[in-house]
């Protein structure tokens, strides 16, 4: 128990070893804390004064009141070695205030418990960031469906949510959101629906429109602290307009598409990273064949069909969500931000495909060049639907 780490200071927290936690004692003499692998404590108790302080750490007693009952059954030990003992545990991470934990809804003290675990940190605040947070999701088709009660079960306090479709029989095989009943209803109006009846207290703003414009886009994000693209039509030209429209507001952005046997995600962070348009000037440099390929793939013999099952949107949608979870709270560094990462349907490996940096030749993000005029004329941002 004694120590010379530095004194415990915070003597209004009310410590509680993290509720995550299993307790348990091997042997009586050693308190094993966690039982996942690189996460188990274990501290060794030959004096016996861990026994003692341990039912104290319960969240009940702050810790000038845990000191003084410590020091009653402890006469030998100093406050200075019971603070010390308390920076110990805090310091790896085993210690959280107890009053966050009672301020937290039933409904929302599993995330907080995983937070807390996540930041290491005793005053772990994700989940207020959270209650204050407006994401923008764009897309309620086969990524954004799924994406949906993964956003709303972490507690943000407003979601936009645009799709301009309607929910067709071939969506059921990948779209669990809907449902037959809701064939030929309108996708925003059921998931709206959806949204009201799952969490009532988030505030929903729901847009039936067809995204054609730069300009819809920006008004539709433009209070937003994060945007999760899920649309992909027209190919390559709607993410070009999103791209345009998160750079014009500075907000960070996420975005995904399935490839199949794949699905792939990206983040950009307007002014830290590259763009999306970043990306195709960087394509273009590494590979000559880039332009012609793209202008190929923009006018194709004939489109590929949508081949994708529900375990794998619900997959590559999870990694997404909790990218765009991760730019908001910073809870923990994103996996994405200029970087294409892969997701592997058939080994399960996630991939970082390539990464990019910004260009200073962006039209977008950057002063432009007109040498890569004819590049971006290939998906231009307006004209098409």
């Amino acid at each position: 128990m004694r120590s010379r780490m530095p004194s415990f200071e915070v003597t209004t927290l009310k410590p509680i070893i993290k509720r995550a936690y299993p307790l348990y004692w091997v042997e009586n003499k050693t308190l094993r804390i966690g039982a996942q692998h690189r996460l188990t404590r274990e501290l060794i108790d030959p004096k016996g004064e861990l026994k003692v302080m341990l039912p104290l750490l319960n969240g009940e007693y702050t810790v000038d009141d845990l000191t003084k009952q410590v020091l009653r059954e402890l006469p030998h030990l100093t406050e200075k070695d019971v603070r010390a003992g308390l920076a110990a545990l805090s310091s790896a991470g085993l210690l959280e205030d107890n009053e966050l934990y009672q301020q937290t809804s039933e409904r929302e003290r599993a995330n907080h418990l995983f937070f807390s675990l996540a930041t290491g940190s005793r005053k772990n605040n994700v989940q207020q960031q959270l209650h204050k947070c407006h994401v923008a999701l764009l897309g309620l088709g086969g990524g954004g469906s799924a994406c949906l009660p993964q956003i709303l079960s972490l507690g943000v306090g407003e979601l936009s949510i645009v799709d301009s479709d309607t929910v067709e029989m071939s969506n059921l095989n990948r779209q669990t959101l809907y449902r037959v009943k809701d064939i030929g209803q309108k996708k925003v109006d059921v998931s709206r629906q959806y949204c009201q009846e799952f969490a009532s207290e988030c505030q929903i703003h729901a847009y039936d429109e067809h995204l054609d414009t730069v300009d819809s886009i920006k008004q539709i994000i433009k209070d937003a602290d994060c945007v999760i693209c899920a649309i992909d039509e027209p190919h390559f030209i709607a993410q070009r307009r999103v791209n345009a429209a998160i750079v014009a507001t500075g907000t960070p952005c996420v975005f995904m598409l399935s490839q199949h046997t794949c699905g792939r995600f990206f983040s950009v962070i307007p002014g830290n990273s590259g763009c999306m348009d970043c990306l195709h000037i960087n394509d273009a440099r590494i590979d000559k064949d880039f332009a012609k390929q793209f202008i190929a793939l923009m006018h194709p013999y004939r489109e590929g069909e949508t081949a994708v099952i529900a375990p794998h949107a619900q997959r590559l949608s999870s990694f997404v969500v909790d990218e765009a979870l991760r730019l908001t709270t910073h809870y923990a560094e994103p996996f994405a931000v200029g970087k294409q990462v892969d997701i592997d349907y058939i080994t399960g490996n996630m991939v970082e495909v390539m990464s990019w940096s910004r260009e200073e030749d962006c039209p977008t993000c950057g002063q432009g060049n007109p040498k890569y005029d004819s590049l971006f004329e290939i998906a231009p941002l307006e004209g098409a639907r």
